[in-house]
């Protein structure tokens, strides 16, 4: 069965892809990120997409972290196009969010994964942003602003529990991994890895930062969606903080794949 078109979303650990065929049934994969930082570092293999995709000369739509920027836009579809297909169009990862939970239809997103925003979109654009500031100076209620309480937590706290030495050894090997080249990432995945701890004051704490921040001083903001793997990870404590204080919680998901299949079937 042959492709009508392909629609790939990228974050900062990985890219999912839905390649929708002839008969609308879709394929799905995943890949390492694609996130600019990365495809345009020089340093990046494209061999194995190039050679996942083939053949396939069809129109890619491409959503992705780091890709609000129209010379990162354009950098992107530049690279992207050497993969074979027919034309290529690259959008933020934010405009999927909103096509993704509301299609057609005007509303308020909160993004809460790796990194955090809340943005307003009135049914075909982004017409407000809020927070979005990156990991050095905001990011409150995303994963890795969860992993940066963790860790100020543990590096603070004279008794350690036996499951944190288990995990983290001691505070001079939380040191060694905050001054490692992997320092991000590694602070980005202390969600998962402590999934199964007691840390819900901090998931709380982490959530009301957001709330306070970003939506508060929005007094119009009475009804939110949200999106992202951190924030559908714990979407009951985020429901349970945006109720508090008077915002009702539409949808909540994981990724915006699905849903931009479902736009993209709709609006062909």
């Amino acid at each position: 069965m042959n492709a009508k078109y392909i629609i790939a979303d990228s974050g900062g650990s990985s890219a999912n892809w839905g390649i929708v065929l002839e008969n609308n049934e879709v394929d799905y994969i995943q890949t390492d990120s694609l996130h600019p930082k990365y495809a345009l570092s020089g340093n990046y293999s494209f061999e194995s997409l190039r050679n996942r995709f083939k053949g396939m000369n069809v129109p890619l739509y491409f959503y992705g972290a780091g890709c609000a920027g129209e010379k990162i836009q354009k950098e992107m579809q530049i690279q992207l196009m050497q993969l074979g297909f027919s034309e290529v169009k690259v959008y933020p990862d934010t405009l999927a969010a909103c096509r993704a939970l509301y299609g057609n239809e005007p509303g308020w997103v909160a993004i809460l994964g790796t990194g955090s925003i809340l943005v307003q979109y009135d049914g075909s654009q982004i017409v407000k942003r809020i927070g979005g500031y990156g990991s050095l100076i905001g990011d409150e209620g995303s994963g890795f602003y969860f992993g940066k309480l963790l860790v100020r937590h543990l590096l603070r706290s004279e008794h350690w529990k036996q499951e944190w030495i288990t995990l983290f050894e001691s505070k001079k090997f939380i040191l060694s991994k905050l001054a490692g080249p992997e320092a991000q990432k590694w602070i980005s995945g202390l969600g998962k890895e402590t999934s199964k701890m007691d840390f819900g004051f901090l998931h709380r704490e982490n959530a009301a930062l957001f709330v306070e921040l970003y939506c508060l001083p929005v007094p119009e903001l009475k009804y939110v969606s949200f999106i992202g793997t951190y924030g559908y990870e714990q979407k009951d404590v985020f429901t349970q903080v945006f109720e508090d204080h008077s915002i009702e919680v539409g949808r909540g998901v994981a990724s915006p794949l699905k849903g931009l299949v479902e736009y993209h079937l709709i609006n062909e």
